[in-house]
């Protein structure tokens, strides 16, 4: 699974600006549609375009590249349902492409029956997040600064305040395990035990083209749920709501790109 900062909704125009790719916005909800950077060009010499776009593809090949290619037109997509970083560069190499291939975008119509090419497609090989009893959730920011949104694991938890200290070293311990940049929580003290919400993820990924890191999601909640039982802790919360919900904070113990992430 992929942690950290996105865009779905909204385009960060304060980060990035194109002359070719336009952004369409997921739909979300029942529609559910994939957020997209689109161009349709036409150029004088559409195979050395093509050539060079399948370079740059090869070059970064852990986001969605689609294409299509009909005479001198070509119809270029990079959409996925969280767009990082990673893919804002892509779609800043392809521009320098485009621009040296003099291509012009066009309003023109691809046929209906032309092929869609495969140019490069992500490779995440950890398993899937699984929705199962909710005791570690996929979570995702509201959309703030850069209007950026941000996919985090959330753990809600209570444990002796004397077994605090030891359990949130252990948390900092398997995050540079499972390479995860982002920890913070949300306490609140009901002694002798105390509430707490806390939060994994990782910051912004892929930029400069740099490589995406995934998180074995399943493996980090088996490590996650034997540090608390093995602090006397156990998930969910104690006492009423919201009287004792765990609103202080946030408490950070490791943190990056702390404007996109808090």
């Amino acid at each position: 699974m992929l942690l950290g900062v996105y865009w779905y909704y909204d385009f960060p125009e304060s980060l990035y600006q194109f002359d070719f790719f336009v952004f369409k916005a997921g739909l979300g909800g029942h529609a559910d549609g994939p957020a997209q950077l689109a161009t349709t060009v036409r150029a004088p010499d559409p195979a050395a375009l093509l050539a060079e776009v399948r370079a740059v593809a090869a070059r970064y090949p852990e986001g969605y590249i689609f294409g299509k290619a009909h005479g001198a037109v070509l119809h270029l997509d990079l959409g996925d349902y969280a767009l990082t970083d990673y893919t804002f560069h892509v779609a800043s190499e392809l521009e320098e492409v485009l621009r040296r291939q003099q291509a012009t975008r066009t309003t023109e119509p691809l046929p209906a029956d032309t092929p869609l090419l495969r140019l490069a497609e992500p490779h995440d090989l950890t398993p899937p997040y699984s929705y199962g009893d909710g005791q570690l959730q996929a979570v995702s920011s509201r959309p703030g600064p850069h209007r950026a949104q941000v996919a985090l694991l959330r753990l809600d938890c209570h444990l002796p305040l004397t077994q605090k200290a030891g359990f949130l070293a252990g948390l900092g311990d398997l995050c540079e395990q499972f390479g995860l940049d982002v920890l913070y929580y949300f306490d609140r003290k009901i002694a002798p035990e105390v509430n707490m919400m806390v939060f994994f993820g990782n910051g912004r990924q892929g930029v400069g083209g740099q490589p995406l890191r995934y998180t074995d999601t399943a493996a980090h909640k088996t490590a996650v749920l034997a540090s608390l039982a093995a602090h006397g802790g156990q998930p969910g919360h104690r006492g009423r709501f919201p009287e004792h919900y765990p609103r202080t904070g946030p408490h950070v113990i490791r943190m990056v790109d702390a404007d996109f992430v808090l």
